[in-house]
């Protein structure tokens, strides 16, 4: 029985959406700092997804109430009249609150019902913790017959959408089954989702998703079961840091020289554990037949580790350095010998750990061997300690005392590798990380990308009025963010931080933010052969009004960034501004 109704849909499974009609391909975001939604026909397809697939992952989840929060919201806005008295605001407050509690309850009542056709849905998006949404009131942005269709942080009515199915085969009321072609029809709008062949004029490559009528099918591909779905097993999607245990260190990848580089970075912190770089996250990927599925991880699993900073593969190649010590002790001289002992710990390292850009590369699958006796087919604990074999070497990753950047004054990367024996002390812990702290560095990471593409705008000149208008508002997200502070509407420039998030001021220099902010500064200023955009004298001309606005954004996010953080402060002198 559990077999046979595990190939239908339930409420709590992570699926994604594969458009198929005149535009196929995923339906996904364009990261944390931007609410519209996609299909990247060029991305992906089903036999082989899209690189970023954490953006087209959505959790089913059941039809949530909202009327009381709506009460609330236009209140809030002020729509009932400017002179709401707190009494009766406090109460739909509270109306609200109590709402929320009561959908997140039917929640879990309801998780692993299995869903039927004509059953109303909602969809929320992994990565950003947000519903999908379409607002009948306002038309899509570039097909405007159709209605728009984005992300909302609460959802709304308009995140309400009856399943249904595309064939005649299936009929109102029978079960979902997973791999079905269905049509998501909004219960208030009427018309359904639609893979738009239009493309995005910032983002080529990218077809806007809207609500139109339409033949737009959409195969519900399963990524994970509601059941799997579990806080304490290692499963796809989880993202973690990799704590060698015995050299307390945990295993990053950085640029060094502009090369990138796998090691275990050295902190001068006294707790070891506390050095929580953002460079040293990795996403979990669990290994399937089916590439659009993930799932939770057995010991008998094969497993990949992706960098969230850079998506890029953790894998082991030749190392250059190694040195046989058979071959070598026929044909080394006296002084040779002594070369070679200094040597002798690059010699264990066969292979050495390196990035790779695909998850296809072979010499990227990993299996993780358990300290403690284990039955192969048990579901790994999401905090263990392991020891890593690479598959394609049939090697062991082994740590070593051997600097990388050994010209430095302070080395702190330590050369990480593999080699045919295993030894106990090579374990590490997986440290499981918050879903705040990963949406965090989603943030951080698509922050740095939108201002980063701006910047090369500026320098060039040919910055559209849209694209102000975007940074200036994702600049305005920024101070927020880093305040650790709520948007509630109030003046940006007015708001203090009363107690600074360290993390989050670590990440503003980590993903190169702070990098792109005087990028920002910088550029209007700089000479070309036609004068630069902007002089200072003309920071006082209301026409520049826009400009000046956006500076003073840049001034505060670079000192709400360096408040009590000497690291930032030290950055912030390295880099001139004229």
């Amino acid at each position: 029985m559990s077999e046979h109704r595990s190939s239908f849909l339930h409420i709590g499974d992570i699926v994604s959406l594969y458009a198929e009609g005149t535009v196929n391909g995923f339906i996904s975001t364009l990261g944390l700092v931007d609410d519209r939604c996609v299909v990247q026909p060029e991305a992906g397809d089903l036999a082989n997804p899209p690189k970023k697939f954490r953006d087209c992952l959505f959790k089913v989840c059941p039809m949530n109430r909202y009327s009381a929060q709506k009460q609330f919201w236009r209140a809030k806005q002020g729509k009932q009249g400017s002179n709401t008295e707190g009494d009766l605001f406090k109460k739909l407050q509270h109306a609200a609150e109590l709402e929320q509690k009561q959908n997140e309850t039917e929640n879990k009542k309801l998780l692993g019902e299995v869903v039927k056709y004509s059953q109303v849905i909602q969809l929320l998006h992994i990565k950003s913790n947000k519903y999908l949404t379409v607002n009948k009131r306002l038309p899509a942005l570039l097909e405007k017959n159709a209605m728009r269709v984005s992300l909302d942080p609460s959802g709304n009515e308009g995140s309400w959408f009856y399943i249904q199915p595309f064939w005649k085969l299936r009929s109102e009321g029978d079960n979902v089954v997973v791999g079905d072609k269905v049509v998501l029809m909004p219960v208030n709008a009427g018309q359904p989702l639609h893979a738009s062949n239009i493309e995005l004029l910032d983002n080529p490559g990218c077809n806007e998703v809207n609500a139109v009528n339409c033949n737009t099918s959409w195969k519900v591909t399963l990524f994970m079961k509601f059941s799997d779905y579990r806080e304490d097993v290692l499963k796809g999607g989880d993202v973690v840091r990799l704590f060698h245990a015995e050299q307390e260190k945990f295993l990053t990848c950085d640029d060094y020289k502009d090369q990138q580089h796998i090691f275990l970075r050295t902190t001068l912190r006294q707790s070891a554990t506390s050095a929580t770089s953002s460079k040293a996250l990795w996403e979990v990927e669990v290994v399937h037949y089916d590439p659009c599925r993930g799932g939770a991880g057995q010991w008998n699993s094969l497993f990949r580790f992706k960098h969230l900073a850079t998506g890029k593969y953790l894998a082991a190649e030749v190392n250059p350095d190694y040195r046989d010590e058979s071959t070598d002790s026929k044909t080394e001289t006296e002084s040779d010998s002594m070369y070679s002992k200094k040597k002798r710990p690059v010699e264990k390292i066969t292979y050495i750990l390196v990035s790779v850009p695909h998850g296809n590369d072979i010499a990227s699958l990993f299996e993780l061997d358990a300290t403690t006796l284990q039955r192969a087919d048990c579901l790994v604990p999401r905090n263990s300690y392991v020891r890593l074999r690479n598959l394609c070497t049939n090697t062991w990753v082994t740590s070593t005392n051997i600097p990388i950047d050994q010209e430095e004054e302070r080395p702190v990367m330590l050369k990480i590798g593999t080699c045919p024996t295993k030894e106990d002390k090579e374990a590490f812990a997986i440290v499981s990380v918050p879903l705040s702290e990963v949406r965090d560095l989603d943030f951080a990471n698509d922050a740095n990308k939108v201002l980063e593409a701006f910047v090369r705008k500026l320098e060039k000149s040919v910055i559209t009025q849209n694209d102000r208008r975007f940074v200036t508002k994702l600049l305005e997200d920024l101070i927020f963010f880093v305040c650790e502070v709520p948007n509630n509407g109030q003046d940006v420039l007015s708001v203090v931080i009363s107690n600074p998030n360290r993390e989050r001021q670590k990440l503003m220099r980590e993903q190169n933010i702070l990098a792109q902010i005087f990028g920002i500064l910088k550029a209007p200023f700089a000479e070309r052969e036609d004068g630069p955009i902007l002089k200072l004298e003309d920071l006082g001309d209301q026409r520049y009004a826009p400009f000046k606005y956006m500076l003073q954004l840049c001034y505060r996010i670079l000192r709400h960034s360096q408040q009590d953080y000497r690291k930032n402060q030290a950055r912030a002198t390295t880099v001139p501004i004229s």
